[in-house]
């Protein structure tokens, strides 16, 4: 029983310990990159809305950093740059079924559906306090909803003469927190990941983070 104790405390521990998680991402690319190296001057170039808007500005000053790594600069007001930078962003709601590990569901693979296993038990009938109403305790069911949103990120550079579109870059990340902000930087790195990348490519790509 000691020995138990001793390797459920080491267990949980290591658990507590382990802080890093890995952030997961679809990323799709397409570009016209040209090979030689050209002007990466560049201004932001706004949607309606985006204007004088808060989250907007610092997202764009996130983005703005890491082009500047990449070797991009933007330029003063009244100066002519080659290049305009677009970036959007937005987050769709998503539903999942999944069962709980103890109790596995049924697959259909034909039409790709989770079927409960019907395990409803009918209990005595009680009184709900809150509705007023008479009501059943729901039996137990293997399968339980779970809603999870997808964030997406899209990075558009074009060329200011001639609107010529250079790169389209697009990421996007399934995640159970709602709140798109967490994971804006983490989906710009993964978006620039290997700038300009491979054309007509959509990879996945994960990279630890550290909590």
């Amino acid at each position: 029983m000691k020995k138990l104790m001793l390797f459920f405390t080491l267990a949980c521990s290591l658990l507590l310990s382990g802080c890093a998680t890995t952030f997961s991402s679809q990323v799709s690319v397409f570009h016209e990159w040209p090979a030689a190296t050209q002007d990466k001057s560049f201004i932001f170039e706004r949607a309606p809305g985006q204007e004088n808007n808060p989250e907007h500005k610092l997202y764009e000053d996130l983005l703005r950093s890491r082009l500047q790594n990449l070797g991009f600069k933007e330029v003063m007001p009244g100066a002519t740059p080659v290049l305009k930078v677009e970036v959007q962003y937005a987050t769709t709601l998503r539903e999942i079924q999944y069962s709980p590990f103890w109790q596995p569901g049924i697959y259909d693979p034909y039409w790709g559906l989770h079927f409960n296993r019907g395990i409803y038990r009918r209990h005595p009938m009680y009184y709900s306090p809150f509705w007023g109403l008479p009501a059943y305790p729901r039996g137990w069911s293997d399968i339980s909803m779970r809603s999870t949103y997808l964030h997406q990120l899209q990075i558009r550079i074009t060329e200011l003469n001639g609107n010529k579109k250079l790169a389209d870059i697009k990421a996007s990340s399934e995640q159970f927190n709602p709140e798109i902000s967490l994971y804006i930087p983490y989906l710009m790195d993964s978006a620039l990941k290997d700038f300009p990348g491979k054309n007509g490519s959509t990879s996945k790509v994960e990279f630890t983070v550290n909590n």
